[in-house]
């Protein structure tokens, strides 16, 4: 507007200031017009006077004066300048000289000069004239053209102004339709809302989100269309906060659907063109609703609608602070053999399983109490305010509820956990503390035979740490070479000689000395180690072998063998691998199992000792007659050498059950072709009876303890002398025989 205002003054100001010149030059050129007709009176008087004196002659000059001086005064006045100096004023004092003595030829001489110079002047100024007359109608024509220009520039820029005003005013048309359709047609409810709290306008779109005609609520109070959705917005109508604010408003359909909306409340009462609260409003049901669902999913196990880890750990903080003096308790489950469900009848009806465990857990406490899933076959549970009697007892009564049998595709099963039991009042233990507790406990009713309840204690914790300390020194140890092997000899009972050698490692620990196997074997077992223990035992075995000779009666070399090295996939191929890197003949180690490890896993242990057999491995089973194994079982399986336990051999003497028990494991051996070792050896009897009874080898302290590695070389020089029997006193502990498995 001030633009269009600004462009109007300036175009005025443009044509009052070329109609001012116009007026100006018409003046000029009247004025030269007027000087025009002045040059031309005075240019008839000068010609007429320029004839006269071209006629004259000396003679006749006398008789011509008054002609002379008419023509002189007609041309004065004409208009001739007369100034002093100028050609006029010249001439006037010419005819008066030449009036005076016309007879004088300097006299008309000097007139006609004059009347030269004068006829001279009046041709420069008619000149002058004429040139600026010209410029005068020069300048009118360029100035009215510029006047034409000015006006027809007008007039186009009016025109373009107002095509400009009829788009924009289109522009504005069209949006403003535009705006209006997509009111009317959006899924989103608009609402005009009063000051008072009425809907002045509402969208069509209140049909579809509500199932109500806008036209119904159009002017009526603001809770007729949105129901109690309206308290909140009114509210904030009334707090009358400027700025868009966000609504999240909970409505009911007309069919009594209940829908979540949300979106804004807009303060345009400042707006003229709508002068309200603009409210807008989107059906997020479906969002609401996936939130929810994946909130719940966060902290709920999808299999069985429990509790996950996350949302127990979560409660289990919150419990312990907000107790006022009270106690938590923590229940640990893990199902016994749960595996052997997914392995033999597939994970679907594992999870059917896992299913009844969770309902049945549910079922049997209270509704205040939190049941989790932590995942696989475990389960926890938060009990508030209890102690560690009635905690202990509701675990006792959970696994009476889960010993239901339950059948499932015709299978009857029967449901065993066992059971960890914790209880912390207020800040002695965090969440995750108790939960860790309450697992370890629960690992203590395994070991405990499993389908029972276990409490934490903290006392066998710290022997539990003290065991998981020993593990770490003992990794330490085999990476970093504190292990070493002494090699005890088995004695060939006729000739007292060197048959071979049985390698039994020892831990060299640096701050307790040298340990024996007894201390950390069966650790290790537990662990796992006894996998990379076993493999450096055999390992450094196989290189000890190589430096006892390498003839047709170098000792043969024995390694124990655990049942987790054993069935392992590819235990066959690491030997293999040992014996080629080593260099030692296959036929000279003897690998020995015990009759559990067979009894563990038959078929995974007859398939390894099948493997070991084909590269030239000989097998021996260790400590015989302390298992099960039967006669089948032996003649089964390629095996080489039994050796029958110390236990049998201390008491061969007495000729009791275990001389009754060595006599048939002797008889026995020699139906199956089998090598015979008796373990234990310590006295001369019984030396004397094992040779007596045709056992051809044995081994003991009676002739060597288990010695380093230099020390077995020595004894492969000479035959070993019977030396004299060797004492209870003298059996000390690091030396007892022990297997690496």
């Amino acid at each position: 507007m001030a633009r269009r205002g600004q462009t109007r003054l300036r175009t005025t100001a443009t044509v009052v200031g070329t109609v001012l010149v116009v007026v100006l030059e018409m003046a000029l050129l009247t004025g030269v017009w007027h000087l025009g007709d002045a040059l031309d009176r005075q240019r008839e008087a000068a010609s007429a006077l320029s004839g006269t004196l071209g006629s004259l002659t000396p003679a006749s000059a006398e008789g011509a004066t008054n002609t002379v001086d008419r023509a002189v005064q007609a041309l004065v006045a004409a208009g001739v300048d007369t100034t002093p100096g100028t050609a006029g004023a010249a001439l006037v004092d010419s005819a008066r000289a030449f009036r005076a003595d016309p007879s004088d030829p300097a006299a008309l001489a000097s007139l006609r000069v004059a009347d030269d110079a004068v006829a001279a002047d009046l041709r420069a100024a008619t000149s002058a004239r004429g040139w600026a007359a010209l410029a005068l109608h020069a300048a009118l024509l360029i100035i009215a053209s510029l006047g034409w220009f000015v006006w027809f520039r007008r007039l186009v820029d009016r025109h373009r102004e107002m095509e400009h005003r009829l788009t924009a005013q289109h522009v504005v048309d069209q949006r403003e339709r535009r705006l209006l359709a997509l009111v009317q047609n959006s899924a989103d409810l608009v609402v005009l809302v009063e000051p008072d709290g009425t809907a002045s306008f509402v969208t069509p779109s209140a049909a579809t989100m509500l199932g109500r005609h806008p036209e119904a609520h159009t002017g009526r109070p603001l809770g007729h269309l949105l129901g109690e959705g309206a308290v909140e917005v009114l509210r904030m109508v009334g707090i009358g906060r400027q700025g868009d604010q966000t609504v999240r408003v909970r409505l009911v359909h007309q069919d009594g659907r209940d829908l979540v909306a949300e979106g804004t409340l807009t303060n345009l009462l400042d707006e003229p063109a709508v002068a309200a609260w603009v409210l807008t409003l989107r059906d997020v049901t479906d969002q609401h609703s996936l939130a929810e669902e994946l909130a719940h999913q966060a902290f709920h196990d999808s299999l069985t609608g429990l509790a996950n880890r996350a949302l127990f750990c979560d409660r289990l903080d919150h419990a312990l602070r907000r107790q006022g003096g009270g106690t938590a308790a923590v229940l640990f489950w893990d199902l016994d053999d749960f595996k052997l469900v997914n392995d033999t009848r597939g994970h679907s009806v594992g999870d059917r399983l896992l299913v009844v465990v969770a309902d049945r857990l549910r079922g049997a406490v209270r509704p205040s109490d939190t049941v989790a899933r932590l995942g696989g076959d475990e389960f926890a549970v938060l009990m508030e305010d209890v102690d560690e009697s009635w905690a202990v007892t509701v675990a006792e009564r959970v696994l009476e509820a889960l010993a239901e049998p339950v059948e499932i595709d015709g299978t009857v099963w029967t449901v065993r956990a066992s059971v960890g039991v914790t209880t912390s009042r207020t800040g002695e233990a965090s969440g995750e503390e108790m939960l860790r507790d309450a697992d370890i406990a629960m690992y203590w009713a395994k070991e405990h035979g499993k389908s029972s309840v276990s409490v934490y204690d903290t006392a066998r914790q710290a022997a539990s740490l003290e065991v998981m300390a020993l593990q770490n020194e003992l990794q330490r140890a085999i990476d970093g070479g504190e292990l070493v092997l002494h090699f005890q000899p088995t004695i060939d009972l006729a000739s007292r000689t060197v048959t071979g050698f049985e390698a039994l490692v020892r831990w060299q620990h640096p701050e307790r000395g040298l340990v024996g196997p007894a201390e950390f074997i069966p650790m290790a077992e537990r662990s796992g180690l006894v996998v990379p223990l076993g493999s450096w035992v055999l390992r450094e075995a196989c290189r000890a072998a190589v430096t006892m000779g390498e003839g047709d009666d170098a000792p043969s070399m024995g390694v124990n063998v655990s049942s987790q090295q054993l069935v392992r996939p590819g235990f066959v191929e690491e030997v293999a691998r040992v014996l080629r890197e080593s260099g030692l003949r296959s036929q000279r180690l003897v690998l020995e199992v015990t009759e559990s490890v067979l009894l563990d896993d038959f078929e995974a242990a007859e398939r390894a000792l099948n493997g070991l057999r084909a590269i030239g491995v000989s097998i021996a089973i260790d400590d015989f007659g302390t298992g099960y194994s039967s006669l089948s079982y032996l003649s089964q399986l390629p095996v080489d050498i039994l050796k029958v336990d110390k236990s049998f051999i201390d008491r061969v003497c007495a000729e009791d059950h275990s001389a009754s028990v060595t006599l048939a494991i002797l008889e026995m051996s020699r139906s199956l072709r089998l090598q015979t070792v008796a373990e234990g050896v310590e006295t001369l009897e019984q030396a004397a009876w094992l040779e007596e009874r045709a056992c051809g080898r044995g081994q003991g302290f009676l002739w060597s303890r288990p010695v380093p590695l230099a020390d077995a070389r020595a004894l492969l020089l000479r035959p070993l002398e019977d030396p004299a029997d060797v004492g209870p006193e003298d059996d000390a502990a690091d030396d007892a025989e022990a297997v690496t498995a």
